[in-house]
């Protein structure tokens, strides 16, 4: 009798590793989603911001997994979420002595070229979700 409990519990933890990979691998495919629908909405100068563009690895955090889209280059907020431009030439010094106002300066709005891809990756995750978790099921029974 202990035998069949043994092999009900293994079974079960298989199942629950098997979900945990489905979940992962899940997550994966809409960070990549995301990570596409950014990197065509971002502004290309020099190419840099564009290729800066990364996912991290899937994580657990207590009963979550989390993936980041992140982009490390220094500049790279200020054109996803706006910045205020100088009404002054890049080769003049700023000084207060100059009468130079903060209030002059006007604002240059962001791109939000992550903000818009994560929305819209957000709001196509549970009809995703849905379709992916039923082959998930469908191949477990199959299994």
């Amino acid at each position: 009798m202990s035998g069949g409990l043994e092999e009900l519990g293994k079974k079960y933890r298989d199942k629950a590793v098997n979900f945990d990979a489905f979940l992962r691998g899940f997550l994966t495919e809409m960070g990549l989603r995301a990570l596409a629908k950014t990197k065509r909405r971002t502004p290309v100068d020099t190419g840099l911001l564009r290729a800066s563009w990364a996912l991290s690895a899937v994580v657990r955090r207590e009963n979550n997994l989390d993936i980041t889209l992140f982009n490390p280059v220094e500049y790279a907020t200020y054109v996803e979420y706006g910045r205020k431009r100088f009404p002054w030439s890049s080769g003049e010094r700023l000084s207060a002595a100059a009468g130079d106002s903060l209030e002059e300066m006007d604002w240059v709005p962001g791109r939000l070229m992550a903000t818009i891809s994560l929305h819209e990756v957000r709001a196509e995750m549970p009809r995703r979700y849905q379709k992916a978790f039923a082959e998930w099921v469908k191949e477990q029974k199959e299994g």
